[in-house]
């Protein structure tokens, strides 16, 4: 081997060997780029679940023992009628009511009977010698 082999071969390690060391350095900054991004999206999930729970929250604190509250200390900002008028509350000329007295007899109509299908015309089967048949 001369000389200007092995500079010439020297020379393609070293060149090697820094592609590497760079391919490395742009790999850990990727992995770093993705790490930062994962937590950055995770940070977003977990502030919106938060926001889930406590609209959760604030929906039962608004369910009362009978059903649904209906005063309005509950209500959000700006939920006023678009025609000006005072909320009226709905449920309250209900109330005084009493449930619908259930049916007598039946709960369900009686169906009729299914018709049975005709038999078939073995008369033109060319497969009465199959067991799949029976």
């Amino acid at each position: 081997m001369s000389a200007d082999d092995t500079t010439g071969m020297k020379a393609t390690l070293d060149g090697l060997v820094r592609e590497q060391a760079e391919r490395r350095a742009l790999r850990d900054q990727r992995a770093g780029e993705i790490k930062a991004g994962a937590q950055e999206f995770m940070t977003k999930q977990v502030q919106t679940a938060q926001r889930y729970v406590e609209h959760r929250r604030e929906l039962g604190q608004r369910k009362t023992k009978s059903g649904w509250s209906t005063d309005r200390s509950h209500a959000e900002p700006g939920a006023a009628s678009a025609f000006g008028d005072d909320p009226v509350d709905m449920a309250a000329p209900f109330a005084s009511e009493a449930p619908p007295a259930a049916p007598a007899g039946r709960d369900t109509p009686r169906r009729a009977p299914r018709a049975r299908p005709a038999p078939a015309d073995d008369e033109d089967d060319a497969f009465l010698n199959n067991r799949w048949r029976d």
